[in-house]
């Protein structure tokens, strides 16, 4: 196996699977905003598979699906994910099983780092809740800097001096931002999506270490 000097990690899908959670918080929002939402068609419950679909955009493709021509659009996404993040803290996703402990057998070799196209606060709401943020060497988010992925992988690897990392995700848009990015892939297979032809392949999340 190549060796890596930092490994990057993608957060819905590969780490927790908080699809439900973030379900339920949208929907308080969307609760309150549905009549609205209604005569620009939109408004309707989310469900954990909706929610599911949605992983791995960014906020405001996000944003545009869920809420159109509304004119407060912006608006209410914002509340949304400012209510996700409370909820979160209080209402986590599940963390898939063993991933504690090949966090634990990862960092004692190598840097960690999670790199998502989620919102400020919720790479921190998942270090917080889970515990892992000793693991841990640092995070990047979507809305941190307004990037797309690639750009937060390269930006993550610049800042870190990485010369050989390795990107750890669940989709194909994963797969893609890392060659974007110009560095390995490895494709979480009991995540979210499917990604064929992933020259590394991790069945399930106790396996997660043999990428050393």
């Amino acid at each position: 196996m190549e060796k890596f000097d930092g490994i990057l990690f993608d957060l819905d899908g590969t780490l927790w699977d908080a699809t439900a959670q973030i379900a339920e918080a949208w929907n308080q929002v969307i609760a309150e905003a549905r009549e609205a939402l209604a005569p620009y068609g939109k408004g309707k419950p989310l469900t954990a598979a909706d929610s599911r679909a949605l992983c791995g955009k960014t906020m405001d493709v996000i944003a545009d699906e869920l809420f159109g021509d509304y004119p407060e659009k912006a608006a209410i996404a914002d509340r949304c994910y400012s209510h996700e993040n409370d909820y979160l803290r209080v209402h986590p996703g599940v963390v898939y099983p063993d991933v504690g402990g090949a966090l634990r057998a990862l960092a004692e070799k190598v840097s960690l780092y999670v790199v998502s196209n989620c919102q400020a606060g919720y790479i921190e709401v998942f270090l917080e809740t889970s515990g892992f943020s000793e693991y841990f060497s640092g995070h990047l988010s979507y809305g941190d800097t307004g990037l797309p992925k690639w750009d937060n992988i390269r930006l993550m690897c610049e800042r870190e001096g990485l010369r050989n990392p390795l990107y750890i995700g669940d989709t194909q848009g994963d797969a893609d931002a890392a060659a974007k990015a110009g560095v390995a892939f490895a494709h979480a297979q009991y995540g979210f999506g499917e990604v064929p032809g992933a020259a590394i392949v991790i069945p399930a999340p106790v396996e997660l270490a043999s990428v050393l």
